[in-house]
């Protein structure tokens, strides 16, 4: 049988064996979430819509719409249905959250497209909704970079960084600041966060061997630089392998040509 013409013989079904007055709108809701956690979409927007009828003021009803409306590339239906949620119940933390993220993926496409003024409008606004949203902090932390405004692109970054310690994109990107800024110990710490992530990031390594090159620490530098061409290297960016190579190799000649101290003539 045809599953949207079961669930519609299913509401049928409720319908002629309960009064109107006492339609149990729970028993749609859980029905409508099987379908929803079986990814079985049409369905779930059918029980949703049905509940609607009938209680047209279920916050929630209207939320699950939306999220099933927004899988079936149904945007506008999704975010009106968000609207509403929103409308009925301002504190709710899932609509909140889901027109927050429609902002950020709206931003995201403004700014693949170079328009950094729509693109920082949009992730404004989805501050407006969500104020934690992780992902609106560090998009707007990159329209900030991009336009060179680094004080307020750094402080997204570390609000990112606040609300997610295991954002890696966000430590590398305050740390790239940094080093630009010739912040070089704030770089470091950045960048030996994005390796507690992931011990094998061959371009933190090489943020590495830069911070401590600048710092005038060599044998720490010419470790990190060695550990960034390798993993480079296995990952067959030889390209970009080449940059920790050279700085390595003017290191170990900068080493080898510095007369050695202490020891007998």
């Amino acid at each position: 049988m045809n599953k949207t013409l079961f669930v519609s013989i299913f509401c049928g079904f409720l319908l002629s064996a309960t009064p109107s007055a006492a339609i149990d709108t729970s028993a749609l809701m859980a029905s409508g979430q099987q379908y929803e956690d079986a990814q079985q979409w049409s369905e779930a927007f059918s029980l949703y819509s049905e509940v609607l009828k009938f209680d047209p003021q279920n916050a929630t009803a209207h939320y699950r719409l939306g999220r099933v409306s927004e899988r079936q590339g149904a945007i506008d239906t999704a975010l009106k249905s968000y609207q509403e949620a929103l409308r009925l119940n301002p504190g709710m933390a899932e609509a909140k959250q889901a027109l927050a993220g429609y902002y950020v993926n709206r931003g995201v496409g403004f700014r693949l497209n170079n328009q950094s003024s729509e693109a920082t409008q949009a992730f404004q606004q989805a501050l407006t909704y969500d104020p934690t949203s992780s992902g609106a902090h560090f998009e707007l932390g990159q329209i900030f970079e991009q336009q060179r405004q680094l004080d307020n692109a750094k402080t997204e970054y570390q609000e990112t960084i606040k609300l997610d310690a295991n954002h890696s994109a966000a430590h590398t990107r305050l740390a790239n600041v940094y080093a630009g800024q010739g912040q070089h110990q704030d770089a470091l710490k950045e960048f030996q966060e994005v390796l507690r992530l992931n011990a094998e990031d061959p371009a933190a390594h090489y943020g590495i061997g830069v911070a401590y090159s600048e710092l005038g620490q060599r044998e720490q530098a010419i470790a990190s630089l060695k550990q960034a061409v390798r993993f480079y290297l296995r990952n067959g960016h030889r390209d970009k392998a080449q940059p920790a190579y050279t700085l390595q190799k003017k290191l170990e000649a900068e080493q080898y040509a510095t007369p050695q101290t202490g020891k007998k003539k």
